[in-house]
């Protein structure tokens, strides 16, 4: 039943432009078309095709059905310092190529395709259906970011960092499953509540039903959004968590250069009650833009010899500021003057100075009998600074430093050397 329920996702996802084109040719008739400055018209219907700043869009006449193309692409360069085997090492990569085909059908109906090609492993990171007659109330279905991490909601394009801090290492990405979202009250008050198919922290779920099934909820509030006081405005606070059920092969955790510094034994696994709490809050101000998160990530592990419930923290902060004076927010940042250097100095796109803290630490229960403790780091810290130059609507380009330090479980083992490394990344946005 579940595997039919996956093939039907699919072939909608697959059919809806042929869908768009039947709805149109329903009400309006099979005509001929003839190039038009909107896009491709004809003499009683119309399928409009319009490229802009922002991509591709083919439309009915009417608007009721729409598709929209556009997406982005990240190359890096992973400049090593020092590894965690105290080497140097240099590593380039694309690390995320996206294409993005989102749309509307029936005017009621939005969905969202996005395979992802980087990193030489081609992947299905999102595809899901949302149902949008209330908007204080949508029903999303498939395949997306369980609403549980501030950080990771943040779309991938938009981050501050290249990556994510630690605190996302104890947290889902995207799975299957279900959920209805909404906000109300002139948005002071946006909520999320859903049942997945995952549990494993810091992960991408496949399209597979998983012996790990949970809950999720987040409430995020805003409730000074009508405040008088400008300066009030962009402060955002709440609450997010998940309790759910895992059996099977629990996740290692990485570094921000993408280095495994923690695993469970391979004797280890999952073994039955998993929750997570994780309250959030943000601020922005003009130029200014800061964020923090708490999380607290709880799960039964069975191993050869013993079973505990092994419960890990982790938090981060993270701020920054743009130099050339635009507004800072969650989202993308459009530069005020876009980079042309032949119009002067001041035209040189918007520059932003960031920095951040964050740490994992995992508890001291998981050694030594369910994870090896010469080879797995009990806590690590990470600190960074960057700066992102957004040429303009198209164009990023991001540089960080950033340190992490461990520290072993036990005093008489040697730790982990730091992980140094500078990061540099060149988005293109189409």
């Amino acid at each position: 039943m579940r595997r039919t329920s996956m093939r039907t996702l699919f072939i909608l996802l697959a059919i809806l432009p042929s869908i768009a084109t039947i709805h149109a040719q329903a009400q309006d008739g099979d005509v001929g078309a003839s190039a038009g400055q909107a896009g491709l018209a004809g003499s009683r219907g119309a399928h409009r095709i319009t490229a802009g700043s922002d991509g591709l869009h083919f439309s009915t006449a009417d608007g009721a059905d729409t598709l929209h193309v556009h997406g982005y692409l990240q190359a890096d360069d992973r400049m090593f310092l020092s590894n965690l085997r105290g080497e140097g090492l240099d590593v380039f990569l694309f690390r995320r190529i996206r294409p993005l085909f989102e749309g509307t059908v029936f005017r009621t109906v939005d969905f969202r395709f996005m395979p992802d090609f980087g990193q030489n492993n081609p992947q299905i990171q999102e595809a899901f259906l949302e149902w949008r007659r209330f908007p204080a109330a949508k029903l999303r279905v498939g395949k997306f970011k369980e609403p549980i991490g501030l950080e990771i909601l943040q779309q991938d394009r938009e981050l501050v960092f290249a990556e994510r801090s630690m605190a996302s290492d104890l947290l889902p990405l995207r799975y299957m499953g279900a959920q209805v979202e909404g906000s109300v009250f002139s948005n002071r008050i946006g909520y999320a509540a859903g049942y997945f198919n995952g549990s494993n922290d810091g992960s991408n779920g496949n399209f597979e039903w998983l012996q790990a099934n949970e809950a999720a909820a987040r409430l995020f509030l805003h409730p000074f959004a009508a405040s008088r006081r400008e300066a009030l405005r962009g402060f955002g606070i709440g609450m997010a968590g998940s309790d759910g059920h895992q059996h099977g092969p629990i996740a290692g955790l990485k570094t921000e250069g993408q280095n495994t510094f923690f695993k469970y034994a391979s004797t280890a696994a999952a073994n039955g009650p998993h929750y997570r709490i994780a309250p959030q809050a943000d601020y922005y101000a003009g130029p200014l833009g800061l964020t923090s998160e708490y999380v607290v990530s709880s799960q039964d592990v069975r191993g050869q010899t013993l079973s505990a419930t092994v419960k890990n923290a982790a938090w981060q902060v993270t701020g920054s500021i743009l130099l050339t004076g635009e507004k800072n927010h969650y989202e993308a940042v459009i530069p005020r003057r876009a980079f042309e250097p032949a119009r002067g100095f001041r035209y040189l796109g918007a520059l932003e100075l960031a920095a951040r803290s964050s740490r994992v630490r995992i508890d001291r229960d998981a050694f030594p009998l369910l994870a090896n403790p010469a080879s797995s780091a009990q806590q690590a810290t990470e600190l960074g600074i960057g700066m992102n130059w957004i040429l303009n609507r198209f164009v990023k380009l991001t540089t960080d430093y950033e340190h992490t330090s461990f520290r072993m479980a036990q005093s008489n083992l040697a730790a982990l050397p730091a992980e140094k490394v500078l990061m540099s990344r060149v988005q293109l946005t189409f």
